[in-house]
Order: structure tokens, then sequence, then C-alpha cells
């Protein structure tokens, strides 16, 4: 192997070691966050929402908006649940709509927020802390 290709080798390496180190950060960040005080979420809302777009096609996940009270004063959040099937039950909306939910909340921040379930009803919870590959999460 010449010195050109032992340079393109270790900018590899280095990049790889780069996105694991970036992963265990947000894991991190997630197990923390999962020993924050929690309190009561309700759904309020939820609709149908393009997540994600390219010229072939459409992510469109169902988005729920919830609140929570701490202290006195009211905070809120949205996540979406993506299915692990290739379709979704478009009930799931009407389901959720007044659902309680737990909520871990930062001390600190109490805007700062994390569902601590990975999944609800067979959907998987995404939401803007964690380890993405894709961002399926709304933005806000």
């Amino acid at each position: 192997m010449d010195a050109t290709g032992l340079e393109i080798l270790a900018l590899l390496l280095c990049l790889v070691g780069l996105f694991i180190a970036w992963w265990q950060w947000q894991q991190i960040r997630v197990e923390k966050a999962r020993q924050w005080p929690k309190t009561e979420a309700t759904i309020e809302s939820g609709e149908l929402e393009v997540l994600a777009s390219n010229r072939f096609e459409s992510v469109r996940l169902p988005v729920f908006a919830f609140s929570y009270k701490v202290d006195g004063e009211y905070h809120s959040g949205r996540f979406a649940l993506t299915p692990y099937s290739v379709s979704y039950d478009e009930s799931i909306i009407v389901q959720m709509i007044g659902r309680k939910l737990a909520v871990c909340y930062s001390l600190a921040d109490p805007e700062k927020w994390l569902i601590p379930d990975d999944m609800i009803e067979g959907y998987k919870v995404e939401q803007r802390m964690g380890p993405h590959l894709f961002g399926y999460y709304p933005r806000n």
C-alpha cells in the first residue's frame, strides 16, 4: 500500500472513530436524561407530517404534541412514532390523543425533556434526544 492509500485508510479510521465517539456520547446523554425527575404528560394533539423527503419518496409519520407541568408552569414537546412495518394505522392518532405518558425533565431547564419509553403501542418513539442516523423526529 502506498502513502496515499495509507492516508485514505487513516482518514477513514478517524471518521469511523469520530462517529463511534459521537454515538456513545449521545447514548450517555440519554442515559443521564433517564435519571431526571419524571412527571405525567398529556398528549394534546396529533397529525400526519412529512418529516423527511427527497426526490423519490417522503416519510410521513404520526406526530404528537404533549404538555406537562413542572412547578406550576406548563411546558410542551413533540414526538413522532415510527412503525416497524412498512405501513401504519392512521387510527393511532385518535387513539393517542388524551393519553398520559411519562416524561423526564431537566431540573436546570424544564423545557428539556425525554420520553423514557422507546416504544409506544408497538411504534418506535422518535424524539430529539438520542443517537439518530435519520432525523425522523419533529423539528419544532
